[in-house]
C-alpha cells in the first residue's frame, strides 16, 4: 500500500509539472482534436452527440471527436488493444476494473493532476459533486477518473394495476415485507388455468439487484481485510433467499433479456426494478400511469451506483490533455449534467443540478424521479479491487443463477462462488506484489 502511494504521488507530481510547464496545454497549434471512445448508442447516444456538438460549437479551439464502439465489451477490447499498440484515444469511458488495469500499466494520467492544476475546480465546485462519485473514482487517495454515465437502481410500478389490485396507487412498497406482500396481492390467475396472467414483479438474473439487497440487509462485499469476499455470510444468504422468493416463487418470474420489461409495458407485471436509465427506453410506450420510487429498504436503505467513468491517457499530448479536461469540466458542470440526466435518465453528478429548470420539469413530469435520484445521498459502490470483476461473475453465474434457475442450496452456492472469487483476488494480489505495486484500493 505504501509502495503504491509513493509511486502514485511521484507520478502525480511529474504529471502536474509537465502540465504546468506546458502552460496548461493551451499554447499554440490551432484547433486541438480530442478523440473520445465510448459505448453510447440509441437514445443515449443521441443525447451525447447533441451535447458534444454544443461543446464543439462553443469551444472553437477544441474538437471532441466522438467514436462509439457500440457495446462495452467492444470498447474494453479496443482500449486494451490500443494501449498495447501505444495508440489509445485521448479519453474513454471505463469501468472501475478496467481503470485498475490502466493504472497498473501506467496508461492513464490521474484526473487529480488537473484538479490540483491551474484550471482545477474550486473547493466549492468540488463539494457540489456528490461524495459517492469522488470516492468511486479514487484509488489510494488519488482521483484517477471522473464520473461520466452513472445510475442507480429504481423501482417502476403500474399505478393503475395497483389500484385494480386494491393497493394505494400513491404508496409504492417501502420495505421488503411490502415488496413481497404487494407482489402477492397483484399476482393473479385470471382464467383459472393454473398459470399466472398478471405477475407481481419480474426481472433478470442480476448481480446489481443482489448487491443492493446485501447492503440493505447490513452485509458487505468484502471482509475487513479487503482481500476476501463476505457476500456468503448470513446477510448474503438472507438477501438471496428474499430474491428467490420474489422472483422464483409464485409471484414473480425470471426473464431472458428484457422480456420482463415488455411484459411490464403490456400491463402484465405490476412492478419491476431497473436503472434510472430504463426511463429513456420505456417512456411513451405504456398506456398506464407510471410510478417511480426508490428501492424498498431492508434493515436500512441501500443502493449501489452503476455505470462508467472517463479516463485520460498518458499518450495524449499536453494540449490534448488540457482540452480533454476542459470538456470533462464542462460536461460535469451543473447545467450540462442536468441536461444529460434529463435526456438519458443517468443521475446528475452535482447536487446543484437538482434545482435546475430542466430537472425540475423532469421531476414534475415523472413524480418520484427526484426521490429515486436522491438515493445518491446514501449510495455506495461495488469493490474496486482487481479481482472483483471475476468475483462478480462467479457470484452471478455460480450463486444467483444457480439458486434462481436451478433451486440450488443458497449457502452452498454462495460458498462456491466465494471460493472462486477469493482465489482470483489472491492471484491478482500476488501478481501486484510481484510487480511491487501493492493494493489498488
Amino acid at each position: 500500500m505504501k509502495a503504491t502511494s509513493r509511486l502514485v504521488r511521484l507520478l502525480l507530481v511529474c504529471c502536474l509539472l509537465l502540465f504546468t510547464t506546458c502552460g496548461g496545454g493551451k499554447d499554440g497549434g490551432g484547433v486541438v482534436k480530442v478523440t473520445f471512445w465510448h459505448a453510447m448508442g440509441g437514445p443515449l447516444g443521441k443525447v451525447l452527440t447533441s451535447l458534444i456538438d454544443e461543446f464543439n460549437e462553443t469551444h472553437p479551439d477544441i474538437e471532441i471527436v466522438s467514436v462509439s464502439m457500440g457495446r462495452y465489451t467492444a470498447l474494453s477490447q479496443k482500449i486494451m488493444a490500443a494501449v498495447a499498440a501505444g495508440k489509445p484515444p485521448v479519453i474513454a469511458q471505463a469501468y472501475e476494473n478496467w481503470t485498475i488495469e490502466l493504472i497498473l500499466s501506467g496508461s492513464i494520467i490521474p484526473i487529480q493532476t488537473f484538479l490540483d492544476g491551474p484550471e482545477g475546480l474550486s473547493r466549492e465546485s468540488l463539494d457540489d459533486i456528490l461524495p459517492v462519485f469522488i470516492e468511486n473514482n479514487t484509488w489510494d487517495d488519488v482521483v484517477w477518473s471522473f464520473p461520466f454515465n452513472k445510475s442507480v437502481r429504481t423501482l417502476f410500478y403500474n399505478k393503475d394495476l395497483f389500484e385494480r389490485s386494491g393497493l394505494d396507487r400513491e404508496h409504492p412498497p417501502q420495505n421488503w415485507d411490502e415488496y413481497l406482500g404487494f407482489s402477492r396481492q397483484i399476482a393473479r390467475d385470471l382464467d383459472d388455468d393454473g398459470r399466472m396472467d398478471i405477475w407481481g414483479t419480474a426481472g433478470q438474473v442480476n448481480v446489481w439487484m443482489f448487491s443492493n439487497l446485501l447492503l440493505q440487509n447490513g452485509g458487505s462485499f468484502l471482509d475487513p481485510t479487503g482481500l476476501r469476499v463476505a457476500f456468503n455470510g448470513r446477510e448474503g444468504v438472507e438477501a438471496l433467499a428474499f430474491m428467490e422468493e420474489l422472483l422464483a416463487g409464485d409471484v414473480g418470474f425470471i426473464a431472458s433479456g428484457y422480456e420482463y420489461q415488455n411484459d411490464f409495458l403490456a400491463d402484465k407485471v405490476g412492478m419491476m426494478e431497473g436503472s434510472t436509465v430504463s426511463l429513456a427506453f420505456i417512456k411513451g410506450k405504456f398506456d398506464f400511469e407510471l410510478g417511480i420510487a426508490p428501492l424498498p429498504a431492508g434493515k436500512m436503505p441501500g443502493v449501489t451506483i452503476a455505470g462508467t467513468n472517463v479516463v485520460m491517457f498518458t499518450k495524449a499530448s499536453p494540449r490534448e490533455q488540457a482540452a480533454a479536461w476542459t470538456f470533462i469540466k464542462w460536461f460535469t458542470d451543473t447545467e450540462q449534467t442536468a441536461r444529460w440526466a434529463a435526456g438519458t435518465g443517468y443521475v446528475p453528478v452535482r447536487r446543484s443540478a437538482f434545482e435546475t429548470e430542466v430537472l425540475r420539469e423532469q421531476f414534475e413530469q415523472y413524480p418520484g424521479l427526484r426521490d429515486a435520484f436522491s438515493q445518491l445521498e446514501y449510495a455506495s459502490f461495488e469493490p474496486k479491487i482487481a479481482g472483483w470483476y471475476a468475483g462478480r461473475r462467479y457470484l452471478g453465474e455460480r450463486a444467483i443463477e444457480a439458486v434462481l434457475r436451478s433451486d440450488a442450496d443458497i449457502q452452498e452456492a454462495l460458498d462456491k462462488a466465494a471460493d472462486k472469487a477469493n482465489a482470483e483476488i489472491a492471484r491478482l494480489e500476488r501478481l501486484q506484489e510481484k510487480l511491487g505495486l501493492g493494493k489498488t484500493e
